[in-house]
């Protein structure tokens, strides 16, 4: 009887530790306008995407002040991403629902910056 308890305890741990463990990604959304911004970064690397969070700061401080611009911060499993962990953090642009732009890695907050500014337009 012992037995098969401890066999059976024995299973469950090796077959626990076969799971693939789901790991998350942050996703910071903003849609100003006709545009999509996306920022994936991994949970518990927060300090990776600083710069990216630094150019969108920075780009919003610039837009117009009637443009409302806000930011959703959720979360999604890296397995439903087509995006390789090596390539995180990755900023995505995308007009009218097709990808304009994509950033990613390590980038300095003036690269970014000027990503955004080259490829968003917005109305004044």
């Amino acid at each position: 009887m012992i037995n098969r308890i401890i066999l059976s305890f024995l299973a469950i741990f090796l077959l626990a530790g076969c799971l693939q463990k789901g790991e998350t990604v942050q996703v910071l959304t903003a849609t100003p306008e006709n545009y999509e911004l996306y920022l994936y970064s991994e949970a518990d690397q927060e300090e990776s995407a600083q710069d990216y969070l630094s150019a969108l700061l920075d780009w919003k401080l610039k837009q117009d002040e009637g443009a409302e611009l806000q930011f959703e911060q959720t979360e999604k499993n890296k397995n439903d991403l087509n995006i390789p962990t090596e390539e995180l953090p990755v900023l995505v642009v995308k007009e009218e629902g097709k990808t304009v732009t994509t950033i990613s890695g390590n980038n300095p907050r003036e690269k970014i910056l000027m990503t955004l500014e080259n490829h968003i337009a917005m109305v004044r």
